[in-house]
């Protein structure tokens, strides 16, 4: 069996850049909290993320920050992968990203001009995940990426419904994984048998 844990983090810092910098570059940039700092060094004190062997991890800082404790206590060098990456939002325009996201969760197909559908997200992902399932059979491997970019891979196995505040859910096997909501860190194991799934819990 091969165990994947999608790991994201969701403390960060409001920090205001320059308004030459784009949206993406932005976006990159942000920097974890004072919180967001502690919550990450508590990863390496969690049992199941000891017996990881490979740290894979998005270019953005804050998956950066959140992986650096993990990889230092198990002395594992990180990987840096742009497959990890959130979501390529595109051009905005007059549009928030809350409408963008809003619109998106109810239509996997729409994106904005230079922009990620969460449906071309969602190949991206299990893309990689492919190929890192066929690198690291019976391992144990550790994803530090994003909600955004989570929620896509996960629609791939789990069904689809909204709460009460039109925010996707998703469920596997009648137990919520996703709940709309994202606060501090999440932690979703999945357990492969090759390339085929076998189960998806929601550790934290």
């Amino acid at each position: 069996m091969t165990t994947i844990y999608l790991i994201n983090n969701s403390l960060t810092m409001n920090v205001f850049f320059p308004a030459n910098e784009s949206l993406r570059e932005k976006r990159e940039k942000r920097l974890l909290s004072i919180e967001g700092e502690k919550e990450s060094k508590m990863l390496a004190d969690i049992p199941y993320l000891n017996k990881v062997s490979s740290i894979y991890t998005s270019s953005y800082v804050m998956s950066i920050g959140t992986a650096k404790y993990l990889a230092k206590k198990l002395e594992v060098e990180m990987q840096v992968c742009e497959e990890l990456g959130e979501r390529v939002i595109g051009n905005l325009g007059d549009k928030k990203i809350r409408m963008i996201q809003e619109l998106q969760e109810n239509d996997f197909s729409y994106k904005l001009s230079g922009g990620e559908s969460l449906d071309e997200v969602r190949e991206r992902m299990l893309r990689f995940l492919r190929k890192v399932l066929m690198k690291n059979v019976d391992k144990t491997v550790a994803f530090f990426t994003h909600n955004v970019a989570i929620t896509c891979l996960l629609s791939k196995w789990c069904s689809k419904g909204f709460n009460l505040d039109n925010r996707l859910i998703l469920n596997y096997q009648d137990k919520a994984i996703v709940d709309g909501a994202w606060d501090g860190i999440s932690i979703i194991e999945l357990v492969f048998q090759g390339n085929e799934l076998v189960s998806i819990e929601r550790k934290k």
